[in-house]
């Protein structure tokens, strides 16, 4: 009788598990099952079995946590779940020595911030939190143009991110803020910038939309105006970025131009002054699929990345706020 020989996996390729499977949870999964680095092993799922059918994925699926906590040859989990599981389930994983990657807010409290410190200083195991933004590559071309210096210094960040809807059991400051936050952190340190709050609607104690002020040492650095409240069938996602000679728009959702920069100065006309505008740079990038790159950077050859100084940021705003 013929032995049935086990396929060792390329070194290359890691074992993974994904849990939730939910609305972003087939998300995740979209482009999980697209990188040649992961082996989808395990899906966990709750509540969401009619997902698993519609993805033909049953054979990989559990609804026994134990099934992947326990399973050694998983090395990376992927978060995906309602946001008061996130530290509690990215605890139990990390003490199983598991690489993990969690949807963001990762943290709603200063005693899960101090079990995961302890955890990371204990086992040098990958922990990132999704945070899409920090991989658009308008902002970050913004970013170079701005270190250029060819359009001055960066004087004001104007954020809007506005959607009609999803209202859900927690609200704005953790569906939006984060986003707003960590694109903040893309041109400024989040050790150094303080961000305050100013709610707009709130609906049966909920906030739906909310303005942020990011400062530095009592100086306004920028604002973003977040919304669930726009009634459109177009999702906003533009960001203003205004330097001393020229200003910068990303607009993510654009059909033609995700970025477009300009310089201007100002000449005179009769009693006044008037900009003169001129086109610097036009381009147009796909936007769509940021969470491809979040994926691709938590199974990447580096070994202890982490964007965890800005998670602290996010959870102070959370808890302080």
């Amino acid at each position: 009788m013929e032995k049935t020989l086990k396929k060792k996996l390329p070194s290359h390729v890691k074992n993974s598990a994904l849990v939730g499977i939910g609305y972003w949870g087939k998300v995740h999964f979209k482009y999980l099952n697209r990188n040649k680095k992961v082996k989808i092993k395990k899906i966990y799922y709750s509540k969401n079995y009619k997902n698993i059918l519609k993805l033909k994925i049953r054979e990989k699926s559990t609804n026994n946590l134990r099934d992947i906590l326990d399973d050694n040859s998983i090395s990376h989990v992927d978060i995906v779940t309602p946001v008061e599981t996130h530290a509690p389930l990215a605890i139990k994983f990390l003490k199983k020595n598991k690489n993990v990657l969690v949807e963001k807010p990762l943290i709603l409290n200063k005693i899960e911030e101090i079990q995961i410190k302890k955890l990371q200083k204990k086992n040098k195991k990958k922990l990132v939190t999704s945070y899409p933004y920090l991989f658009s590559k308008s902002l970050l071309l913004s970013k170079k143009i701005i270190q250029s210096n060819k359009l001055g210094k960066l004087r004001f960040i104007e954020i809007m991110i506005k959607q009609c809807g999803r209202f859900m059991k927690f609200d704005i400051k953790s569906l939006l803020a984060p986003h707003a936050i960590s694109i903040f952190s893309i041109f400024h340190n989040p050790n150094k910038i303080k961000i305050k709050s100013f709610d707009y609607i709130k609906k049966n104690n909920k906030k739906e939309s909310l303005g942020l002020q990011c400062s530095f040492k009592n100086k306004i650095l920028g604002t973003a105006s977040l919304s669930l409240n726009y009634a459109s069938d177009r999702n906003i996602k533009i960001i203003n970025l205004f330097c001393d000679k020229g200003t910068i728009i990303c607009d993510l959702g654009s059909n033609k131009y995700t970025i477009s920069s300009f310089k201007y100065q100002r000449v005179k006309k009769g009693r006044f002054k008037v900009a003169k505008i001129k086109k610097y740079i036009a381009k147009s990038f796909d936007e769509k699929n940021n969470m491809k790159y979040v994926i691709d950077d938590f199974f990447s050859k580096n070994k202890n990345q982490s964007n965890f100084r800005l998670t602290e940021k996010i959870n102070e705003f959370m808890r302080n706020d």
